[in-house]
């Protein structure tokens, strides 16, 4: 396996989130990732990736 790709366990262990969460987003098809047979392998990055892809931004007032 290449140093860059982890299983869901190995990437909640790495960001903190739960690996229920993790495998979630993998069910939705919401993280990118690889599926080899039953064994899904996610960049380290694909969390930073889902949280600038869906970060809503403040709305800025004027009044």
């Amino acid at each position: 396996m290449s140093g860059d790709l982890l299983t869901p366990r190995q990437l909640a262990q790495r960001s903190g989130w739960s690996v229920k969460t993790i495998r979630k987003l993998l069910a939705e098809r919401r993280i990118r990732h690889l599926k080899r047979g039953n064994r899904y392998l996610i960049p380290q990055n694909a969390i930073q990736e889902f949280l600038d892809t869906n970060m809503v931004e403040p709305e800025v007032s004027h009044g």
